[in-house]
């Protein structure tokens, strides 16, 4: 009687693990790309609730944007003028914390430590209209589409695989290079 047990070769075991090896190498930078695309969207969808409260702000305020302090730590708005932080003068309309953090800034330069937000609001039109906002520049008053006008982006443009999200003053938010 021929008793042979069956068991795999030295050979074959080193093929399996370089197999398993070359398959980890091609998972892991997809995972990575997924994970970036989820901050990303995140991102955006955090920009999307401030559009919404900067709406609702309006509502409550005779159709005018709020007046927002765009760096904190280095303000150019006097105390007569109440301009807020971005999270003291939405949080009444539901933006938190949470809603100004961006969880690829918090990983990176982390300006939301820095600043109070990981978003730079633009005050292009602070006490605007909503309806027919001015832009006031060194050629004279501009009177662009509401869709033209960025009024909060990401502190640092690169965030995001080389671009940034932006929220546009009619309430869209898009990807830009």
């Amino acid at each position: 009687m021929n008793t042979r047990t069956s068991a795999f070769t030295l050979i074959e075991l080193l093929i399996t693990i370089t197999i398993i090896g070359m398959l980890a190498t091609l998972i892991v930078p997809a995972v990575g790309k997924l994970e970036d695309r989820a901050r990303t969207a995140q991102c955006a969808n955090h920009l999307q609730v401030i559009g919404v409260a900067v709406q609702e702000y309006a509502n409550d305020n005779e159709n005018r944007f709020p007046t927002i302090e765009a760096m904190p730590s280095n303000p150019v708005y006097s105390s007569s003028d109440n301009a807020g932080t971005l999270l003291s003068t939405l949080g009444p309309y539901g933006v938190t914390k949470a809603t100004v953090q961006c969880p690829s800034d918090v990983r990176h330069h982390n300006y939301y430590a820095q600043e109070g937000s990981s978003y730079m609001w633009y005050p292009v039109v602070d006490g605007e209209m909503t309806s027919n906002p001015k832009i006031y520049t060194f050629r004279g008053t501009r009177v662009p589409r509401a869709a033209w006008i960025r009024i909060c982006t990401d502190y640092d443009g690169t965030l995001h695989a080389g671009h940034s999200n932006r929220l546009y003053a009619d309430g869209h938010v898009k990807a830009s290079y």
